[in-house]
């Protein structure tokens, strides 16, 4: 059951082929950053995530 009007505080990181579901169904996302270096690193960043929990992000503006 979705009360409605809920936010979630997450940050779904999606790469490779993703699509994103809960309980109450899809779930639509918006871009708001690309990486621009270090992508070879998000195979072991989602492992991580997935296996030890939430990771620290820091976000820069270049």
């Amino acid at each position: 059951f979705y009360p409605g009007g809920v936010s979630e505080t997450e940050l779904l990181l999606a790469y490779g082929y993703v699509a994103f579901a809960s309980k109450a169904g899809a779930l639509a996302g918006n871009h708001f950053a690309t990486i621009v270096e270090g992508d070879e690193q998000l195979r072991e960043l989602g492992r991580r995530m997935l296996w030890d929990g939430a990771q620290e992000i820091v976000f820069r503006e270049t």
